[in-house]
């Protein structure tokens, strides 16, 4: 477990001693969840951090309009959406779902105040980690938006991914997809099948997989 824990981007610098102390004095929870149990649905109040620590997880968003969805696939360690702790919607964005058999840990968010921010190194790391989210999608507004069809359908896919490691789903219509992009269908059905061609994706019935975002955002920007 404190390996788990020490292998996470808020607990770094923390010495084993430190988390010690903490976990003395904060009542955790375990969990065992059987392939295809819910996690924690969006919408639910983010009232604790809850942390994958051993096996795979499905993230899942869907559009507002209900139009289409994406799923990332993400093994642990994972801390869940630890930015929906503050500010003014402090619910899940996103369904968490495991995939296969996967553990968690849960730590109610009162001890975040009242133990871990004794320490200024968490408390640091935290902000930094929020911080970094924040600055990203500032920056993603500013973004280059590529001239051919294929660069922005990998443009389209990694805007919406939370992680760029594992892979992604989505669940969209061609007509739908047409219709953010601007194009026509038969366009978009030509540019999906030279990305298929080239084996930066894989397409099933209205379902996009990619196996690998960095490859598709990497190498499809032009």
């Amino acid at each position: 477990m404190y390996e788990n824990l020490l292998s996470l981007p808020y607990f770094q610098g923390m010495s084993k001693d430190e988390i010690t102390a903490i976990l003395d004095k904060v009542t955790i929870e375990f969990f065992n969840h059987t392939d295809g149990e819910p996690i924690c649905k969006s919408g639910d109040d983010c009232n604790r951090l809850i942390i994958v620590t051993k096996g795979e997880v499905s993230s899942i968003v869907t559009a507002p309009d209900g139009s289409y969805s994406l799923t990332e696939e993400i093994q642990a360690p994972l801390a869940v959406e630890p930015y929906s702790l503050f500010g003014q919607d402090t619910t899940f964005k996103r369904d968490y779902v495991a995939k296969g058999n996967c553990t968690t840990l849960v730590i109610d968010k009162k001890y975040l105040f009242s133990e871990f921010a004794k320490y200024q190194i968490f408390t640091i790391n935290l902000l930094n980690l929020i911080s970094r989210k924040a600055q990203m999608q500032s920056h993603a507004i500013w973004n280059y938006t590529p001239q051919s069809i294929k660069g922005r359908i990998a443009q389209f896919i990694g805007m919406r991914c939370n992680n760029m490691k594992g892979a992604k789903r989505v669940c969209i219509k061609m007509e739908r997809l047409a219709s953010i992009l601007c194009e026509t269908r038969l366009n978009v059905s030509k540019a999906l099948n030279e990305l298929q061609n080239e084996g930066y994706i894989e397409l099933h019935r209205k379902e996009i997989f990619v196996p690998s975002l960095a490859r598709l955002i990497n190498e499809i920007k032009e």
